[in-house]
Formats: structure tokens, sequence, C-alpha cells
């Protein structure tokens, strides 16, 4: 199974003690998703149904939803957050048509996660969807070992990705002290979660964390390390920098000390 699969690595992670959306699974037969004429068939979801139904009460709304290998983040109020039972089917064909044309190829879907929503600690609204930032970071591991973490968000990204204003004129300073705030006990918190899935995963991951309105960080997404943006730092294997040195030899934001 392709290991950025969700099907493949929430399995190996949810039962290690860390905070993590409750999730509910059902697999799709992607090779039926699509008609002769290469449209979304939404023949292999109503088979399903009854299943999705289901599982989704089981969560309640509005909750947010994803396929195995994308969540369609930046379409947010069109694709993975749905507010009403009456929205799914519709933002399940606009999550299926976008994961089709990222990623070259586009990326396979084999099944369509629901996740429970989490009111997260928002700090503003961005991207074409309204998606909304939250406080992120994302730890690289890799063979057992914390590597590095960095804070998530990319100023340029939001930038260039937010119709021109649409973002608040301060949008910048919130982040800013948002960074600042985050706490070495906090740092300290994650460092042993990634710790914890570095025991459990073999190979080079990133692990992402956000933070929740109620002050608690959710691992929210993984993937494959040479899958994962990482910026410049002397432990992306892109950058071919100095050996590594110890976890806390890397200063909060990536930046050597």
């Amino acid at each position: 199974m392709e290991k950025n699969s969700l099907l493949y690595w929430y399995p190996l992670i949810k039962d290690l003690g860390i905070p993590v959306p409750e999730t509910e699974i059902v697999e799709i037969d992607s090779s039926d998703l699509f008609a002769d004429d290469c449209s979304i068939s939404i023949k292999p979801i109503q088979a399903k149904w009854d299943n999705i139904l289901y599982k989704t009460k089981k969560l309640g709304f509005p909750l947010f939803m994803r396929t195995d290998n994308f969540s369609g983040k930046h379409s947010w109020k069109t694709t993975c957050y749905v507010e009403r039972q009456e929205d799914m089917l519709k933002h399940m064909v606009n999550l299926i048509e976008e994961s089709q044309v990222v990623d070259m190829m586009g990326l396979p879907v084999n099944a369509l996660v629901f996740r429970k929503y989490i009111p997260m600690k928002n700090l503003f609204k961005a991207f074409h969807g309204e998606m909304p930032v939250n406080p992120e970071i994302r730890f690289f591991v890799k063979d057992g070992e914390v590597l590095c973490w960095h804070w998530y968000w990319v100023e340029d990204a939001i930038e260039q990705g937010t119709p021109k204003g649409k973002l608040p004129t301060n949008w910048k300073e919130i982040i800013e002290v948002e960074r600042q705030r985050i706490s070495e006990n906090e740092i300290s918190l994650l460092n042993n979660y990634a710790a914890k899935v570095a025991k459990q995963m073999e190979g080079y991951w990133s692990v992402d964390f956000c933070l929740s309105k109620t002050n608690e960080w959710i691992l929210i997404d993984m993937a494959t390390g040479n899958r994962s943006w990482h910026p410049d730092c002397q432990f992306n294997p892109i950058k071919q920098l100095e050996p590594k040195v110890s976890n806390f030899q890397v200063s909060e934001w990536g930046r050597d000390k």
C-alpha cells in the first residue's frame, strides 16, 4: 500500500496515546470512480451510502472529510469542511475532482475518510476556500529519531494563495505573535509525541500537529518525508548540509542556532 495513504499510517499511530481526531473510514473501489468521459461517477459512493451515513452520524456535523491521500483544504468550504449532511455528496465530488489535478498525475482515492470536527485556534482565514489558518507545527522523524521541527505556515504561500484583499491587514503580525507564544513546554510535549511516532514508523516521515481551541495539540496528518515541504534545515536531505546534531540544536523556526 502507498505509505502516504491514511489507510497505511493511521492504524499504526492511532493507539499511541497521542491526541488524534476520531476517524471513520469507508473504503471505495477507485477503478469505478470515473465514467468513460473521465467525469466523476458517484456509483461507488452510492453503493456505500448507507455505511457513509451510519459512520458520519456517529461523528455528527460539521465534520472534516478527506480521501486517504488528500484533503483539498485550500478549498475548505467546498471540500473538506462539511457543515451539513445535505452538503456531503457535492463536497465528495469536489474533493475527488481536486485530487485528480494535483501531484502531476493525480492522487489515488482508495477511501473516504470522515473525522470528527475539532474547533481549532483560528488565527484568520486564507486561500480561495476561506480556510481557517491555525497554529501548526511539523516535525520530521527518521529511523526511530526526531530530527527537527518547523512552523508549518509559510507567509509566501498564504499571500500568493489568497485573493487580494481577503487577508486581515495585520495577518503577518498575528502569525508572528503566535509563533513567539508557543512555549518550550509545548515543544517538549510535541517532541515526545513525535518520538512515539518515530519508534512506530520505519523510515522518514513528517508529522503535523495543530492547536485546538482548547489548547490541545492534535496530530492531524502525516506523510513520507520526501513528499513533504521542508524548509532550509540541516536535516533537509535535499540541502545536503552538515551532519545532524542533537534535536534541540535546531532553533524554533528551523534555522540553525
